[in-house]
């Protein structure tokens, strides 16, 4: 949602996809006691999402990856961070090994590809992942139209 620091809905990208999640874009800094989250209690929600603009802001400051790290440690829930080609490398190792990572990469021209057409990602010297467009998830606005406020 955009213009809002924190929502509820379910999840539509990625393998947890329609898990209902707690999206975080920002803490609310007078939420001390829960982290900066506006939640009643962590387990209430299966599922944590940290955008992009969450992980940058944890790059400056500290206490954004209290947070990541207080969810981990104190329930059950799964904690999924974003990550791009500014971000991945400053990921701490504990967060790297215990969170999921929804790594973006921003291409226009994805889009020009026919469904049968492959997408390849070269890692390194003869290290290629490579898919079908066919076989990726496609999410479009309409996707997120049922979240809400929290």
């Amino acid at each position: 949602m955009y213009g809002k620091h924190q929502w509820k809905g379910r999840e539509v990208e990625g393998r947890y996809s329609d898990m209902m999640t707690f999206f975080v874009r920002d803490l609310n800094h007078n939420m001390r006691s829960t982290y900066g989250l506006e939640v009643k209690n962590l387990n209430e929600y299966p599922h944590y999402y940290f955008t992009i603009e969450y992980m940058k802001k944890s790059m400056k400051d500290d206490k954004y990856l209290e947070t990541l790290r207080w969810i981990l440690d104190e329930s059950n829930s799964v904690v999924t961070i974003e990550a791009s080609n500014e971000t991945v490398d400053t990921i701490k190792p504990d967060l790297f090994n215990r969170c999921h990572i929804i790594y973006r990469i921003a291409d226009p021209y994805l889009e020009m590809l026919k469904a049968t057409d492959t997408l390849s990602i070269d890692a390194g010297w003869y290290r290629v992942h490579q898919v079908t467009k066919c076989n990726m998830m496609e999410i479009s606005p309409d996707n997120y139209k049922f979240d809400e406020e929290v």
